[in-house]
């Protein structure tokens, strides 16, 4: 083992041999003893550049970055189209927080090295840190040109893609067909949501056929965000048809806690010819790539308390974007075109269901969704008697 002691006086081959030490060093975490080693080597060697690099990453992976642009500034005094040297301090100001000093790096780079794809890709990135993500672009094109397949020049686009996407335009359809007692079912949604800065604000068209009427249903949602670990959801709804009700309301409150936990409590409130409360709320677990939420229903009325359980399991696959859902529940389950019938009366009936659903990217701003539920479900005009429903939904997700 060398050391700062060893490392001065000796030979350049084994100084290139501290130099390896010290980047090992380094890269444990042991920077003080890296940095120790490295300055007992520029004394051999003052202008072993490398090192002098290295010593200027360490210091601004410890926030040091007055120091580290001391050291820099030493090598590109001298060669100003040090690339290593021109990464490290592109790197160093942008930890800074200095947007300005960056981009005239990464722009002194570009100038010393126009073809070379890494210094390129650098530019890039610098810019879209900046927020420049327009002028991004134009640089990765200049990239792909020169290297059509590079991966990291197609993800950085993906991502400057993805996080202009402050719109959602989602369409889906919906079909319930029962047993041999009622007319089949057919719902259909429309709906615009708008990233901000203070939440998601989704704006959404709902239309239903049953026993030949057709009926439109108007819905804003809104997800602020409130503070760190909180976060909330308000909604209203509003319809002059008899399939819907004609004011629909809930709000919930969301708070995460250690261990992947999260957990929530709300209310929903629906009001056809007489008014329904519905009390609810969700405990939830991210465990690896799964999602596991309980969901319980409590709704009082007029000859007691009914009350219901859902659960999901989700398997994330390939990203937020991708996944598969397991889903299932039993009791009184509060979805309005189950439990309410032509003259808009309520029932408050039993049901069982389990679903499966997949959502699917297809691309970075167009994505599918696809589910399949069975319910067995209580006839409001014969207690005890169950019939079953089968639900197959569908729909399309457009970012832009």
């Amino acid at each position: 083992m060398f050391s700062a002691q060893t490392a001065v006086g000796q030979t350049v081959e084994n100084v290139d041999m501290a130099f390896k030490e010290a980047r090992e060093l380094a890269f444990d975490g042991q920077r003080e003893e890296a940095r120790k080693l490295a300055y007992a080597i520029l004394e051999r060697s003052p202008d072993y550049h490398g090192v002098r690099i290295l010593i200027a990453r360490t210091y601004a992976w410890d926030g040091s970055y007055d120091k580290a642009r001391k050291e820099l500034n030493y090598v590109l005094e001298r060669h100003p189209d040090h690339k290593d040297a021109l990464f490290a301090a592109i790197d160093n100001e942008r930890w800074a927080g200095n947007e300005e000093a960056m981009l005239n790096y990464s722009k002194q780079a570009v100038k010393h090295h126009s073809v070379d794809k890494d210094v390129l890709l650098k530019r890039a990135e610098s810019l879209n840190s900046a927020g420049k993500d327009k002028e991004a672009l134009q640089v990765l094109n200049q990239l792909e040109q020169i290297d059509k397949s590079n991966v990291e020049a197609q993800q950085l686009r993906k991502s400057i893609n993805i996080s202009g996407q402050d719109y959602t335009l989602t369409t889906a359809y919906t079909y319930d067909t029962y047993e041999d007692v009622f007319d089949d079912i057919h719902k259909g949604y429309v709906q615009l949501s708008r990233r901000t800065n203070y939440g998601s604000v989704i704006g959404r068209i709902n239309y239903q056929r049953r026993f030949s009427i057709d009926g439109l249903q108007a819905e804003l949602d809104f997800y602020p965000s409130i503070a760190e670990g909180w976060y909330g959801y308000v909604s209203a709804g509003y319809s002059s048809s008899s399939l819907f009700p004609e004011f629909r309301s809930g709000a919930e409150l969301f708070k995460s806690l250690p261990g992947a936990f999260e957990v929530s409590a709300g209310f929903r409130y629906l009001n056809f010819s007489s008014d329904v409360w519905i009390f609810t709320g969700t405990v939830s677990k991210y465990q690896g790539n799964w999602l596991f939420t309980v969901r319980p229903y409590i709704t009082p009325n007029s000859v007691g308390v009914s009350r219901s359980l859902s659960f999901l399991a989700r398997k994330y696959l390939a990203g937020p974007e991708n996944y598969v859902t397991f889903r299932g529940g039993f009791g009184f389950y509060p979805e309005e075109r189950r439990f309410q019938d032509v003259s808009g009366d309520v029932f408050f009936t039993e049901s069982q269901f389990v679903g499966i659903d997949a959502y699917k990217e297809l691309r970075y701003n167009l994505s599918a969704f696809l589910s399949l539920d069975l319910t067995r479900q209580e006839l409001a005009f014969d207690p005890d008697n169950f019939i079953n429903v089968i639900t197959l939904n569908g729909g399309v997700v457009y970012k832009f």
